[in-house]
């Protein structure tokens, strides 16, 4: 599905070689997870949703009044979500 041969699949997944950017996106794509999700290890934090992690990714490189707006949106809708699971259980 990536495009990628197997010869080289098996490569990459063995740690002997280590696939350029763009295969690293096909093969991305062809299993629905971001980039990061490939090359994070124990424990850290890996976006699986690739449409937020897109916005995140721009997100990351605004500056000043709009980035502040969006950040405090997100810690709001962050406490709402964690005061509604509190009251759920």
């Amino acid at each position: 599905m990536s495009g990628v041969n197997l010869k080289s699949l098996s490569r990459y997944e063995l740690g002997t070689t280590v696939p350029p950017a763009d295969v690293l996106k096909s093969i991305a794509d062809a299993l629905e997870v971001s980039t990061d999700y490939l090359v994070s290890e124990n424990g850290q934090v890996q976006i699986k949703d690739k449409e937020l992690f897109k916005k995140f990714e721009l997100i990351q490189e605004m500056e000043g009044e709009t980035k502040s707006m969006i950040m405090n949106f997100l810690d709001l809708a962050i406490r709402g979500f964690k005061a509604k699971q509190a009251y759920a259980s």
